[in-house]
């Protein structure tokens, strides 16, 4: 064989490799499913905790607590609920709501969207259990559930939350790894910066109750 078309046949590989590594790159898509916990203390008795989550604007705060996200609207399923006016007289009482939001984003994955999420909360004397899910797939959000437990722990609050995150990447395959570490890191963010909203409204709000 010359050395032209030795030449010739080494372009033409060339050219068919890069072809094909631009065609994997371009409109590819990678569903990035990530999950992660978080746990702290508060520094203060869960009755006072509790009556502080839901007697004031906390939990709107909590929502938007990410740089990218605000809540936009938040209804009860019963209109004049209202969990600050509830009678707590009975040492067993156990309260169900149901909640229904739309936040608003403004993510570098997700885009400029509004989502509607529901929130189901779960109150007792000694809880507060919280799911906020997606209701229905948003643009690039497949799936957004932040499950958040609060309880006693001795003289102090222990919270727990589980973020999980599902979102649809135009991520090629030699770039799912970037996906999942830029989505993973995202939700820890989430996750740090709720902490820092419900410590902010322990602090202020303090004594009130």
């Amino acid at each position: 064989m010359s050395t032209a078309k030795r030449v010739i046949g080494i372009v033409a590989i060339s050219l068919v490799g890069f072809g094909l590594l631009v065609w994997s790159a371009i409109g590819n898509h990678y569903v990035v499913d990530v999950t992660h916990s978080h746990h702290f203390r508060v520094d203060m008795p869960f009755d006072e905790l509790r009556k502080i989550m839901v007697r004031t604007n906390a939990a709107r705060e909590i929502m938007d607590a990410g740089k990218d996200s605000k809540l936009i609207s938040k209804k009860w399923d019963n209109k004049n609920f209202d969990l600050g006016k509830i009678s707590l007289r009975n040492p067993n009482w156990h309260i169900n709501a149901v909640g229904e939001l739309k936040i608003q984003f403004d993510d570098p994955y997700i885009g400029k969207a509004i989502a509607p999420f529901t929130q189901n909360v779960a109150l007792t004397p000694n809880s507060i259990d919280s799911l906020v899910k997606l209701k229905k797939p948003t643009g690039r959000l497949i799936g957004y559930d932040v499950t958040t437990r609060m309880f006693p722990k001795k003289n102090e609050s222990e919270v727990e939350q589980t973020f999980q995150m599902k979102i649809e990447t135009p991520a090629p395959w030699f770039a799912h790894w970037y996906a999942r570490m830029r989505v993973r890191r995202s939700a820890r963010r989430i996750l740090r910066e709720q902490e820092k909203h419900i410590l902010a409204a322990v602090r202020e709000h303090r004594g009130q109750f």
